[in-house]
């Protein structure tokens, strides 16, 4: 008897099920990507990948992006040697300074400068304003050393930092935060759009120091933007209770954002946050490049920047040349001071975020007629749950109707899984995204013993956290 595709789906979940067992990201991406490969139709909605060759040639909303973004990845990538030889004198050396070689600081200043209009500049014999990592996580990694560091200066090191981080959150600076021992207070929302807010710090209990937080503007899993005033709030509210705070805005997503200079123009507006905060940025998204793995973190902050510089020297001890001379390509114009191909790569990274956005509006659509009755009425984190489209990232979170929840329970499996395999529609669970279990396993969330986290946390069942960077967008009907 032939076997159906929910089957081979089963089957194939099953074989990666205990090689990815501590990464449910990458166990639904390699699943959906086999079976693909297999010849099913299966959406690869599960990490956030995005590739230029997906965008249809004659895409009808923006028939010249694909020739467009391919022509700069054709420059960057196919004339490395080129690159390399800007780099500096000794081209096949590395930056004595191991923070990356200037001309690509400059060129990360000359973007920040010019798209964001805040300036992190590294001047000869100062302390550096930007750092250069392999990808934003090698960055957020190096930003947990800086808070660890400076918890250490300033109180010793007798006991381990502590993180607070509202969830839903990404999942990887879950486990670096596991892995390097540290504290974390897991701060679920107060709202049920689920925006981190700063009535939620009320949840901290008295005794609790707090040394940094970790934050998105543009958040995974949900796609949604924060409120810059909304940001701002949270901060002030932070630091008025932990002044010596270090808050890490992983911003990834604000260079793709229609409104990416309003997001963090608050930043200039007060001395407190040029020395608490310290951004995580990265080309991966934005110019859809995330095999590249190229990061930087700019900031001002003499107290988290020591251990940043730290790392970078003796632990990093430097990035790769290649890396950096096609990071250099790409930001070129930032680098050379032209302003009107520094608008146009401004306006390209607009049109990447763009197109994702439709992808996720026309999949999502796609998946709503489809498979309705999998979908619950009520849809509290989708911004826009009748056309699918907002300003964000190519993420959604859709909550999965009663129905699906009942088949799960009766099947064994989570939600999500039998949302999968009944729909071929890879998705991540949302609860993933709300606690991690080395965390767990090692004692080190500070608020294990909360009911409402833990109330939290099976709500966060009920919802399926989608991506929509490598399934090409299908055709308006």
């Amino acid at each position: 008897m032939e076997r159906s595709a929910k089957d081979v789906r089963m089957e194939t979940f099953e074989s990666f099920k205990e090689v990815f067992a501590s990464a449910p990201i990458r166990l639904m991406s390699r699943t959906v990507s086999a079976m693909r490969a297999m010849g099913y139709g299966d959406l690869a909605s599960a990490i956030g990948d995005l590739d230029w060759q997906t965008v249809p040639e004659d895409d009808p909303e923006d028939p010249n992006l694909h020739h467009d973004w391919q022509n700069l990845l054709d420059a960057a990538f196919g004339h490395v040697d080129g690159w390399l030889n800007q780099l500096g004198a000794h081209p096949l050396g590395y930056n004595l300074d191991s923070i990356g070689f200037p001309a690509v600081t400059g060129a990360w200043s000359g973007l920040w400068s010019n798209q964001l209009g805040i300036d992190f500049r590294n001047e000869p014999y100062s302390p550096p304003q930007i750092v250069v990592f392999h990808g934003g996580n090698q960055a957020l990694q190096a930003s947990l050393l800086g808070v660890a560091e400076a918890r250490r200066n300033r109180v010793g090191g007798n006991s381990p930092a502590t993180m607070l981080v509202p969830v839903p959150t990404f999942s990887c600076p879950l486990d670096q935060m596991a892995l390097q021992g540290m504290q974390v207070v897991l701060l679920p929302p107060g709202r049920d759009d689920m925006d981190p807010h700063p009535a939620d710090l009320d949840q901290v209990p008295d005794g609790v120091d707090i040394d940094g937080v970790y934050l998105m503007p543009v958040n995974n899993p949900t796609g949604r933007t924060l409120p810059p005033a909304q940001m701002r709030a949270f901060v002030d509210a932070v630091l008025a209770r932990w002044p010596h705070a270090g808050i890490i805005l992983d911003s990834v997503y604000v260079r793709m954002h229609p409104r990416y200079r309003e997001l963090l123009a608050w930043y200039l507006e007060d001395p407190r946050y040029q020395e608490s905060v310290l951004f995580i940025d990265s080309l991966s998204k934005s110019h859809g490049v995330t095999g590249l793995r190229a990061g930087a973190i700019p900031t001002r902050s003499s107290a988290l920047r020591n251990g940043i510089t730290r790392y970078a020297q003796n632990i990093m001890a430097g990035p790769s040349n290649a890396m950096q001379a096609v990071m250099l390509s790409l930001l070129a114009p930032f680098a050379l001071g032209d302003s009107e191909l520094a608008e146009h790569r401004i306006r390209l990274s607009l049109r990447i975020g763009r197109h994702l956005q439709r992808r996720r509006r026309l999949l999502m659509r796609d998946a709503f007629d489809r498979f309705g009755q999998f979908m619950a009425e009520e849809q509290p984190l989708l911004p826009d749950p009748a056309t699918f489209d907002w300003e964000g990232s190519m993420y959604a979170v859709p909550k999965l109707s009663s129905m699906c929840r009942e088949m799960a329970d009766k099947g064994g499996f989570s939600p999500t899984v039998t949302f999968y395999l009944e729909t071929g529609i890879g998705g991540v669970p949302l609860e993933g995204f709300c606690r991690n279990p080395n965390l767990e396993r090692h004692g080190l969330v500070v608020n294990r013993d909360s009911e409402r986290l833990k109330a939290f946390q099976q709500e966060a069942r009920k919802y399926v956290r989608l991506s929509f960077g490598m399934t090409p967008p299908p055709r308006e009907r």
